[in-house]
């Protein structure tokens, strides 16, 4: 039985209920069952992008971890304890303050996170559309004000201007746009930042217009900016990374194989995983290795040294002679203490080597960090370079997983094949840099009104393929056509002024058209209705 992903108020939970039983009771373990408890606090406000939070759990982090020790390390020491109660009081009070709500899981309703049940019985149409709140900081006067104003509206969003000296009140924005003066970011404007990063612990702050200087970027980044933009980097950049902060990708549990003979050694690990809310699967004899990452496809495996039949060396070096598994991560953990060995052991193949006994939360870093990077890497052969969706290829895959859950639970899907209109005259006319500039205004309009649980890939040129989940044939007419009215409206700078371009849909139901293959030829079918009947129109597959 699967068990039920923790949610951020079960992890504000543990973490509080962990300090209170370490704080009454002062024992060696308690304090470990504290660490978990505030690392994975710390992981669960990072996927909510919550920058602020995680800023104030990794100073407590930072404080608690050098205390860590052994049992006779325990009780603390009182000053110890005074400073580590102090940090925790300040980061309950800053959960308190920022209201954290747990997201409606969108994979069951269908709606945005911010629709309720009351909302739901009172309204014909899901709220798809997911308007945030921006602060845009800096001079009226500024050229990049209007444009900025005019972009962000255009993707649904609400912005909101104020200049260097206002008070600047009400609900945490999204995410707060700072634009220097012409005289650069000085002592005033960091001043200011810093400010609101202490005001706004939820909201992303952007410094943008920023030179490439060492100093400059430091002082950025010591008061509280989340993300920086150069000088070159132009206004369609921060929209990028924006409509980032809204999609809230799903979270694939991490998979780690653990290959240890010792039983004793091998659920310990496990359990240490599972407190990261790592999944994992463990064997004892080498010989297995094979079938078990065929079977169970790891992202990494943590590999024990000295094995019967084999070393773990040896293990990894015939993991590395077969395709799939070359960039695979491999972590050694060993009582090894032998320098020459340890180094020998990652010229041939390994990633890392972690001694036992082993600290339960470095453990989990750096299987997680290993894990992170290693699976964006596959993402980035995932993705369209122009748009940054996924490809043609990455698309069909992420369709045919959906499609296996579905069935199974009856569930609705539409899939859409949009194309748009007159494209190569756009090319013709303008030059390929516009054309991609509006490929991209396209790929950012869909990936800004659709949910994070669809799927928007690039199929291929001035062709996209969306798949809404939960959604029948009407629910997802009327949402691409306010999509194609909105694009028609979107005005594409050139040389010589502004165009404007429109798109041409076609939509197919599941469980109308069942494979992959029937529902994008029943989508196909349906646009090249769409443009046969004049384009810049969305028309639906017979059902």
């Amino acid at each position: 039985m699967q068990r039920a992903r923790p949610t951020i108020d079960s992890r504000i939970k543990e973490f509080s209920d962990a300090w209170r039983e370490y704080a009454e009771r002062k024992t060696f373990p308690l304090f470990v069952e504290f660490a978990l408890a505030l690392n994975a606090l710390t992981e669960q406000f990072s996927k909510l992008k919550l920058p602020g939070l995680v800023r104030l759990c990794e100073g407590l982090e930072n404080t608690a971890l050098p205390l860590f020790g052994e049992n006779d390390t325990h009780p603390l020491k009182p000053d110890d304890m005074i400073n580590l109660q102090r940090q925790v009081e300040s980061l309950v009070g800053a959960i308190e303050a920022a209201q954290v709500q747990t997201p409606v899981d969108t994979r069951k309703s269908g709606l945005s996170s911010d629709t309720s049940s009351k909302k739901v019985a009172a309204s014909t149409e899901p709220e798809w559309s997911k308007p945030r709140d921006i602060w845009l900081v800096a001079d009226e006067s500024h050229r990049w004000v209007a444009g900025l104003v005019e972009q962000f509206t255009f993707f649904g969003f609400r912005i909101q201007h104020f200049a260097w000296n206002d008070a600047m009140e009400g609900a945490s924005p999204l995410a707060l746009l700072c634009i220097p003066p012409e005289s650069g970011y000085k002592v005033e404007q960091t001043s200011a930042m810093a400010k609101m990063r202490t005001a706004h612990t939820t909201s992303q702050l952007f410094a943008l217009n920023v030179p490439k200087s060492l100093d400059v970027i430091v002082e950025l980044l010591r008061a509280g900016v989340d993300i920086t933009v150069s000088v070159e980097q132009e206004t369609t950049t921060v929209l990028a990374r924006v409509l980032d902060l809204v999609q809230a990708q799903e979270h694939i549990p991490f998979r780690v194989l653990v290959v240890e003979d010792s039983s004793t050694a091998n659920l310990t690990i496990r359990r240490a995983l599972r407190t990261h809310g790592i999944d994992s699967h463990g064997i004892k004899n080498p010989q297995q290795l094979l079938s078990a990452v065929e079977f169970y496809r790891p992202d990494l495996v943590l590999m024990d040294m000295h094995m019967p039949h084999c070393t773990g060396v040896e293990a990894t070096r015939v993991l590395r002679q077969l395709t799939y598994y070359q960039s695979l991560p491999v972590v050694y953990l060993s009582s090894e203490t032998d320098m020459g060995m340890q180094v020998e052991a990652l010229r041939l193949g390994g990633d890392q080597f972690l001694t036992k006994p082993f600290n339960p939360i470095i453990l989990g870093a750096v299987v997680k960090t290993k894990i992170e990077r290693f699976r964006e890497m596959q993402r980035s052969s995932q993705l369209d370079g122009l748009t940054g969706l996924l490809n043609h290829s990455a698309t069909k895959t992420r369709l045919a997983q959906l499609l296996g859950g579905v069935s199974a639970k009856k569930d609705k899907l539409c899939v859409v094949m949009i194309d748009i209109d007159h494209f190569k005259s756009v090319n013709d006319l303008y030059g390929h840099p516009v054309g991609d500039q509006v490929i991209r205004s396209l790929a950012w309009l869909l990936k800004g009104r659709l949910r994070g649980i669809d799927i928007v890939g690039r199929y291929g040129g001035e062709e996209f393929l969306v798949v809404l989940r939960n959604a029948d044939i009407a629910e997802a007419h009327r949402v691409l056509d306010r999509i194609r009215v909105d694009f028609a409206r979107l005005p594409h700078a050139h040389a010589g002024g502004t165009l404007r371009c429109a798109f041409s849909a076609g939509i197919a139901a599941y469980p109308v058209y069942q494979t992959i293959n029937e529902l994008t030829q029943a989508a196909d079918g349906a646009l090249l209705a769409a443009k046969r009947l004049g384009r810049n129109r969305v028309e639906r597959a017979p059902h």
